[in-house]
Parts: structure tokens; C-alpha cells; sequence
């Protein structure tokens, strides 16, 4: 029913306040559904995805910039021509 709110989503049914948070091994910080994380895998394979979410976590860690992103979801910083799949993508 449009235009109710709930307890799982925002008002007046918008997006979800809470979601499975997909659980990685190693990485702690990432935030990212498993629907992300499977359309991410599909997208760029196992290895590069494994190299960025390393990458985008040792970011979140140590960089000051990087603290107002931890807890939020992550989706948007993989993308194709960001600067986290393109630092991975040189690394061999």
C-alpha cells in the first residue's frame, strides 16, 4: 500500500531505514547489501572487487576524510571510473 509507513521503511514507504548489511571477510568498515555486492562481483569479478574493498577500507581507516563515510552505505565510491576500482585495477 503506497503512501504508508512502517517500521522497515521510511516514510510514506521510501527507502528502507535498516538493511542486511552483506558480510565480507576482513573487511569491517564497508558498508554494502548484498544485492550491491552481487551486482559489484558480476560487474568487475572476484579478485578486482576483493583488491578495492581492501583498498576502500585501509581508506576508511586512516584517512580524516574518510571518517564521515564510515557507517554509511559505500555503493557509490565503486564506481567504474572512480578512483578506488582505477587504484585496484593498477595494482598487480
Amino acid at each position: 500500500m503506497c503512501g504508508t509507513v512502517s517500521a522497515e521503511n521510511g516514510k510514506k514507504g521510501g527507502r528502507p531505514k535498516y538493511y542486511t548489511k552483506t558480510v565480507i571477510p576482513g573487511i569491517s568498515l564497508v558498508i554494502l547489501t548484498p544485492n550491491q555486492y552481487n551486482s559489484l562481483l558480476e560487474k568487475y569479478g572476484y579478485d578486482l572487487l576483493k583488491k578495492a574493498l581492501i583498498i576502500f577500507e585501509n581508506w576508511l581507516k586512516s584517512s580524516p576524510k574518510g571518517e564521515k563515510y564510515v557507517g554509511r552505505n559505500n555503493y557509490g565510491h565503486f564506481r567504474s571510473d572512480g578512483w578506488v576500482i582505477n587504484t585496484a585495477k593498477s595494482i598487480d
